[in-house]
């Protein structure tokens, strides 16, 4: 370093690097513009000991207001073009960019600058803003508020939305979104829920909609509901009249869903994801047929850990006497079908419950005791009738199992068993069989048998 030891620093500086004094060149330019006057030039001013010539320093004029004053005038244009928009569209809820009105200006990230420092705004300046939009800077998300303003078009147009009527009449996008309002609605800000009251959806329409039996409810609530049947059940093939533990009509539900997919020609994001909780939640066969292939690969491999038969679940005679009429027809079942079907361990024969080559006796003696004074006297003339408690067999057998009348042969003519299941349905002896009290060993056929002259069939 090129220095040398100084007396009192103990080292020597440069001129070019030593600290400039301002003061001497302040005073200097003071005196120089003294005596100049008003019109003359003001020289620069050598400043002793810098080495270099400092510049003219400006005098400053008033008190310091400059940058206050350019902000002001910026907040003023802005708030011009704020009153434009709000005379077009009503609101303030803008984007944060394309919200351009004339000139240029980008009025959403104005605003947007201006609702993150909200806090260093006037009293003055705040009251203008919301005398143009008392909601210009909500608490919640703006895409909430713009939302809110397109619902209130439509309500000023076509009057207040009710939730009585499950929301009738009300666009599709709106309705969706006014859903999600209802759903949620005891999350929803204080000043929220008022903005909702404004489109008349208070807290009584609410409850309302609430109570609308057949009211849609979020796909969230259907994929819940979902998930809950799968690590219960382990499939998805479940009755229309099928609910979740909340109530929630599960089963209407994934109907509404396989129709919807068929319609819409391609795989939905929703399908995508039912299709990972059960690939063969939406067949291109009946849903009983693969309900039932659901109940014989439990009923022969039983049931995966966690999970237990789903209501109404057919017993192991009918699961086995089921699965011997597809697999006599394979070759004309569907190529899936077929996959399903090799899938399905081997059984034989032993393990019905009950062997049809047996002719087991479906009705009990004691309960053949309580229903032989019902049955109707056989008629003495036109040839000989079957035996009455062999047909009462047959039709029980039927109905549990849910078999075609052409199954079991050993229960006499099928002919002559749907011919007396008719008869006695007509005259209303069926119906007294299933109203008697029956030992509980015959609670299962006598239930149903109810079940099937509930359904007419």
């Amino acid at each position: 370093m090129d220095a040398a030891p100084g007396p009192a620093q103990g080292w020597w500086v440069r001129s070019v690097h030593r600290p400039v004094e301002v003061a001497p060149g302040l005073r200097a330019l003071v005196g120089s513009a003294a005596e100049t006057g008003a019109g003359g030039a003001e020289p620069a001013v050598r400043v002793a000991g810098a080495g270099r010539t400092a510049g003219v320093v400006p005098r400053r004029s008033g008190h310091g207001g400059g940058l206050k004053r350019r902000g002001e005038q910026l907040f003023a244009g802005g708030l011009e073009q704020a009153r434009a928009y709000v005379a077009l569209h009503g609101h303030l809820a803008l984007a944060h960019t394309g919200g351009r009105v004339g000139d240029g200006f980008d009025l959403g990230r104005w605003l947007a600058g201006r609702r993150v420092a909200a806090a260093s705004l006037t009293a003055e300046q705040t009251a203008w803003l919301e005398e143009l939009d008392l909601w210009w800077n909500p608490p919640w998300p703006l895409d909430w508020q713009r939302a809110w303003y397109r619902a209130r078009e439509h309500v000023g147009v076509n009057g207040p939305v009710h939730g009585g009527d499950n929301l009738a009449g009300v666009p599709r996008r709106l309705e969706r979104w006014l859903r999600h309002q209802i759903t949620h609605y005891r999350e929803l800000h204080e000043g929220q829920q008022q903005l909702l009251a404004g489109l008349g959806l208070g807290h009584q329409e609410v409850e309302r909609f609430h109570a609308w039996p057949g009211r849609r409810r979020p796909a969230a609530d259907g994929l819940a509901a979902a998930r809950a049947c799968v690590a219960r059940h382990g499939h998805l093939a479940v009755s229309s009249p099928t609910t979740a533990a909340d109530g929630f009509a599960l089963g209407r539900w994934l109907a509404a869903q396989r129709v919807r997919q068929h319609t819409s020609g391609h795989l939905t994001r929703l399908a995508r994801t039912l299709t990972g909780l059960d690939a063969w939640w939406n067949p291109p066969w009946s849903v009983q047929w693969q309900r039932m292939w659901w109940a014989a690969r439990y009923r022969l491999a039983g049931l995966p850990e966690g999970c237990q038969w789903w209501p109404g679940a057919p017993e192991t005679e009918r699961s086995m006497t089921w699965l011997r009429r597809p697999r006599a027809r394979r070759v004309l079942l569907h190529p899936g079908q077929q996959q399903l079907l090799d899938a399905l361990p081997q059984h034989t024969g032993t393990q019905t419950s009950a062997l049809t080559a047996s002719g087991r006796r479906e009705v009990s003696d004691q309960a053949w005791a309580l229903i032989c004074p019902l049955m109707p006297r056989q008629q003495s003339a036109g040839g000989r009738w079957r035996e009455h408690r062999l047909l009462i067999d047959g039709i029980a057998h039927t109905a549990r199992t849910d078999t075609p009348w052409r199954e079991p042969a050993h229960y006499g003519p099928w002919q002559t068993c749907y011919r007396r299941y008719k008869r006695w349905l007509a005259d209303g002896t069926l119906h007294q069989i299933t109203a008697l009290t029956l030992p509980t060993t015959d609670h299962e056929w006598q239930i149903a048998v109810a079940r099937r002259l509930h359904r007419g069939s």
